[in-house]
C-alpha cells in the first residue's frame, strides 16, 4: 500500500550494521590514550636555551604563559587520524603562539609576528630534536667556493617531522602557495626544495620584513618608540642631578625644602638652592630649569618636592635592601636597642643590627626607628620582633643582644632580654660596656661626702663662671693653651656622659693656679657688686684647701684612664676578649694607685703657691669624746688629717672603683671563658684547645658539627706559621685564602664570636643623627620620611656605594608617558 513503511533489503541491513560497528570501533578508538601520553616529551625551552644554550633554568615566559611548557603532556590524538596518510599540509591538533615548535603557533598575528621577531629564529630551530628522516645538515647551505653559512631561517617541528622557513611562517603572504609556509616533509628532494626556496622571490621578500622589523625600523610605532627613548634619555639625565643632590643632602642631614618653592627666590631651600647653583656650570639643567623650572602645575619639571619625596624613599629603600640581604648572606646577626625623645616628646625606639660581612668585616647597621608608647619588657619585644618581621629577618638566627643596664631591658625575669631568650635561648644578652663603665664611675662618685662635695664645686665654679660673659672674660684671659695650642675652659657636668666629668677635672687641672688668679682679681675687684665678690672668694678658699687640689690630682689621672677606656670600648669593630683586656688593664692600673698617695700628694701642693701644706683637719680643735659612766677611760686614738684623709677619702674611692668594675664585668668574664680560646688559638696546647672547642660545640650544637675539635686543631697547625694575634685577623684570613670549605667549622665559630655586640654606641650615635634630622625646625616632619633621611645619613658610607642607576632609568620610563614637549 501506499502509506505503509518499506522494508529494509538485506544489503541496507548490512551497511547499516557496518557503519554502527565503525562508529562503535572510532568512539572506543578515541577514549584510548596514545602510548606517548604516559611519557614527558622532551620540548625545547623558549627563552633559556636561545639565549644560554644547557642551561635548566625554568622558561622566563612560564608567569605570561600559565602552564610549564615543559609539563606539558601530548593531547590524545584521534587513532582514525592516525590511520590516513600525514600530508605536508596537515596543521598540528596544539594551539600555542609561544611554543618553540613552529607547527603550535596556529593563527599568525601581529603580536605573534612582533615577538618572534624579538626572539629571532635560533630559539626555534630545534637543532637538537630527535628527527628520524631529516638531516642536520640541511641547517647549512653549501657555496661553490666550499664555505658554508647557516640556514637561519629553517626550522623543525618536532611534532610533525615537517620543516619550516621562519620569515615566510610570519611574514609571508599567508596564502598556503608556499611548502615552506605550512610545512615541507618530501625529503626525497629536500636539497633542491631547499634551495628552490631561499632563492625565491617570495623568500627574500619575507626575509626584509623580518629584518626590518628585528630593527624596528619596519614596526609601525616605531617612531613613537624613538620618541619615548629620546624622552627617557633627556629625564635621566634631570634625575642624575636630583639623585646627587638628595644623596648630598641626605648625607649631611640637611633639610630639604624652604617656605617657597620656587626657582630664583633666597628662601626656595637648600634642594632647590644648590640646583640653581648647579645650573650656573651646567648649561643642561640651566635650560631645564628655564623652560621647565616655574613652569606650575600640569607641566612635569621633575624638580619638585614630590619628585624629591618620591627619590628619598626609593633610595633609602634600596639602602636599607643592600643591609637586609648582607644580614641574609652572613646568617647570624645580633641585635641592639635603645630609646630616646625626641623634639616633640615622642619616644623613639632605635634599632640596630651587628653581623660580620661576607668580606669579613664587623658591621653595625641602623635599621629605623619606631616609636614607643611603652616601655614594658613585653612591649619592647613585640616591637622587636615586629621590625624584624617586617624586614623579613628571622629571630632563630639571632645570636646576641646588647642593651643598657636599665631593669626594664636588662631584667632577667621580665626585662627585654629575659622575653628575647625564651623565644631563642641561644641569644646571649651583654650589657652595654660602656653604659656599664659610666656607672661604675658614677657609683664611685658617690662614695663619700668628700667626693661628691669635690664634683659640686667643680659644678658651682662653671656656673659662676658662665654666668657673666664679663666674669667668663675674666677667667679665660689667664689660662694657658695646652700642647696643641688650645685653650682648655672650664666644662660642665652630665648626669649620663661620663667623658664629661673627664674633660671637666682636665680643664681645672691644667689651670688650677690661673683660675685661682682669675677668681681673686674679681674678689678684689671694687667695681662687682658684693655677692659677685662673696661668690669669688669663697670658691678662691675652697681652692687653696689640699683635699681640693689632691681629689683633683687623682680624678685627673683616673678619669682619663676611664675616658680613654670608654673610648676605645665603643669602636664598632671591638670583640669581647679586647674589650675585656681593656677592662682589665683598667683595673691593674687602678689597683696600682693604692700605693701613690704621697705622688698625688707633692703633685696637689705644687699646683698652685696659695695651696695650703696641711689638711683642714689640721688646723681644727680636736673634739674631746665625753666618757660615760661606767665606761672604762681608755684613751682615744686621733689620726691626721693625713691619715685620716687617706683611709677616709683616697682609699675609698680606690677600693670603690675596684668593687664597680668586678662586680659590673663578671658577665663579660663569663662569656670571655667561652670564646676567649679564639683569640689565642696558636698559643694553646692541643688538650686545652680540644676542651675548649667542645665546649664551645656542645653550647652552640646547632651551628657546629662534632668534627669542630678537629678541625680547629688541624687550623691551629695550619696557621703557625702566620700567626695572626686575634679573631678579626684569622677570619679575614679564612675570607681572603677562600679557605671556608677546608675549615667550615672554624669559620663559623669565629663568625658567632664577631657577631657578639659589646657596646651600643651605634644606638647613642643614631640619637645624634636623630637630633640633627628633627630638629626645631623640622618639627613637623612624618615617621616614614625620618626614618629615610635618617638611614641615608648614618649609612652614608653605604649610600655612596649604591648604583642608583638602573632606579633613575625605571623611574623615567615609567612617567615619561606623562610628560608633554
Amino acid at each position: 500500500p501506499g502509506g505503509s513503511r518499506r522494508r529494509p533489503t538485506g544489503a541496507q541491513y548490512s551497511r547499516h550494521g557496518r557503519n554502527e560497528r565503525q562508529q562503535r570501533k572510532k568512539e572506543v578508538i578515541s577514549k584510548m590514550k596514545r602510548i606517548t601520553g604516559f611519557f614527558t616529551p622532551m620540548t625545547p625551552q623558549l627563552d633559556v636555551q636561545a639565549e644560554n644554550p644547557g642551561d635548566n633554568n625554568p622558561n622566563p615566559l612560564e608567569e605570561t604563559v600559565g602552564d610549564d611548557l615543559n609539563s606539558r603532556a601530548v593531547e590524545p590524538i584521534n587513532e582514525s587520524s592516525s590511520l590516513q596518510s600525514e600530508t605536508a599540509t596537515e596543521q598540528c591538533p596544539t594551539t600555542d603562539s609561544l611554543s618553540t615548535d613552529p607547527a603550535h603557533w596556529g593563527k599568525i598575528d601581529e603580536s605573534v609576528r612582533a615577538y618572534w621577531a624579538g626572539k629571532g629564529p635560533e630559539s626555534v630551530q630545534n637543532k637538537d630534536a630527535n628527527k628520524r628522516l631529516f638531516s642536520k645538515t640541511y641547517f647549512k647551505r653549501k657555496h661553490l667556493n666550499g664555505e658554508y653559512l647557516p640556514r637561519e631561517w629553517l626550522l623543525y617541528s618536532p611534532s610533525t617531522g615537517c620543516v619550516f622557513c621562519f620569515a615566510c611562517r610570519l611574514f609571508g603572504e599567508g596564502d598556503g602557495q608556499s611548502l615552506f609556509e605550512s610545512g615541507y616533509n618530501d625529503w626525497k628532494h629536500a636539497t633542491r626544495r631547499i634551495a628552490e626556496h631561499e632563492n625565491s622571490d617570495s623568500h627574500r621578500k619575507a626575509m626584509f620584513n623580518y629584518i626590518n622589523r628585528a630593527a624596528a625600523d619596519g614596526v609601525i610605532d616605531s617612531q613613537l618608540k624613538k620618541q619615548f627613548e629620546s624622552q627617557c634619555d633627556y629625564w635621566s639625565e634631570v634625575l642624575q642631578r636630583v639623585v646627587a643632590v638628595v644623596k648630598f643632602l641626605s648625607e649631611r642631614g640637611l633639610a630639604f625644602r624652604g617656605s617657597s618653592e620656587i626657582f630664583g627666590r633666597a628662601d626656595n631651600g637648600n634642594y632647590m638652592g644648590i640646583l640653581e647653583l648647579i645650573s650656573e656650570f651646567d648649561p643642561f639643567l640651566k635650560s631645564h630649569i628655564q623652560l621647565y623650572g616655574n613652569a606650575g602645575v600640569g607641566t612635569p619639571s621633575y624638580l619638585s618636592s614630590k619628585t624629591c619625596d618620591e627619590f628619598i624613599e626609593l633610595m633609602s629603600n634600596r639602602v636599607l635592601s643592600e643591609i637586609i640581604a648582607e644580614v641574609k648572606v652572613t646568617k647570624y646577626f645580633s641585635i641592639c636597642i635603645d630609646s630616646t625623645p625626641d623634639m616633640t616628646h615622642i619616644d623613639q625606639l632605635t634599632f640596630i643590627i651587628r653581623y660580620v660581612s661576607p668580606e669579613g668585616l664587623v658591621e653595625e647597621r641602623f635599621l629605623k626607628f619606631l616609636p614607643i608608647s611603652s616601655h614594658t619588657g613585653k612591649a619592647l619585644c613585640d616591637a622587636v620582633l615586629t621590625v624584624l618581621h617586617e624586614m623579613d629577618i628571622d629571630i632563630s638566627n639571632c645570636r646576641g643582644q646588647c642593651y643598657d643596664n636599665a631593669a626594664n631591658i636588662a631584667g632577667v625575669y621580665n626585662g627585654l632580654q629575659a622575653y628575647i631568650k625564651d623565644i631563642n635561648p641561644l641569644v646571649e644578652w651583654v650589657p652595654c660596656a660602656a653604659h656599664t663603665l659610666n656607672l661604675a664611675g658614677v657609683n664611685s662618685v658617690n662614695c663619700c661626702t668628700e667626693t661628691a662635695n669635690f664634683f659640686n664645686f667643680i659644678q658651682t665654679l662653671f656656673n659662676f663662671c658662665s654666668k657673666s660673659t664679663a666674669r667668663w672674660k675674666v677667667v679665660t684671659a689667664g689660662l694657658q693653651p695646652n700642647e696643641n695650642h688650645r685653650i682648655e675652659t672650664l666644662k660642665s657636668l652630665s648626669d649620663t656622659r661620663w667623658a664629661a666629668h673627664a674633660q671637666a677635672t682636665k680643664a681645672l687641672c691644667r689651670n688650677y693656679a690661673n683660675i685661682q688668679e682669675s677668681l681673686m682679681n674679681i674678689a678684689e675687684d671694687s667695681k662687682q657688686n658684693p655677692t659677685t665678690q662673696n661668690d669669688a672668694w669663697s670658691l678662691h678658699k675652697k681652692m687653696n684647701r689640699l683635699e681640693t687640689a689632691f681629689l683633683c690630682t687623682i680624678w685627673n689621672y683616673v678619669l682619663q684612664r676611664f675616658h680613654g677606656t670608654s673610648v676605645a670600648l665603643q669602636a664598632v669593630d671591638l670583640d669581647l676578649c679586647n674589650a675585656v683586656d681593656l677592662v682589665r688593664s683598667l683595673r691593674e692600673y687602678i689597683v696600682g694607685l693604692r700605693d701613690e698617695f704621697d705622688l698625688f700628694e707633692d703633685q696637689a701642693k705644687a699646683m698652685s703657691p696659695t695651696v695650703s701644706e696641711t689638711y683642714k683637719q689640721d688646723t681644727q680643735r680636736q673634739r674631746k669624746r665625753k666618757t660615760h659612766v661606767g665606761e672604762s677611760a681608755t684613751p682615744e686614738v686621733h689620726l691626721s688629717g693625713r691619715e685620716r684623709f687617706s683611709s677616709g677619702v683616697f682609699l675609698v674611692v680606690i677600693d670603690r672603683l675596684l668593687a664597680e668594675l668586678d662586680r659590673r664585668f663578671q658577665s663579660y668574664n663569663d662569656l670571655n671563658s667561652t670564646f676567649g680560646f679564639l683569640n689565642n688559638i696558636s698559643t694553646l696546647s692541643a688538650e686545652h684547645l680540644h676542651k675548649k672547642a667542645a665546649d664551645l660545640q656542645k653550647r652552640y650544637h646547632t651551628d657546629l658539627e662534632n668534627e669542630f675539635c678537629e678541625e680547629i686543631i688541624q687550623f691551629k697547625e695550619f696557621i703557625c706559621h702566620d700567626e695572626p694575634s686575634s679573631a678579626r685577623e684569622l677570619l679575614l684570613c679564612i675570607k681572603k685564602r677562600k679557605l671556608q670549605t677546608i675549615f667550615p667549622n672554624v669559620d663559623v665559630a669565629l663568625r658567632l664570636y664577631l657577631t657578639l655586640p659589646v657596646t651600643n654606641a651605634s644606638g647613642e650615635r643614631s640619637f645624634s643623627k636623630l637630633k640633627l634630622v628633627k630638629n626645631r625646625l623640622r618639627s613637623t616632619i612624618v615617621q616614614q620620611k625620618l626614618n629615610h633621611l635618617t638611614l641615608m645619613s648614618i649609612e652614608s658610607d653605604l649610600l655612596r656605594k649604591v648604583d642608583f642607576t638602573d632606579l633613575i632609568k625605571d623611574f623615567a620610563a615609567k612617567k615619561s608617558r606623562r610628560c608633554h614637549f
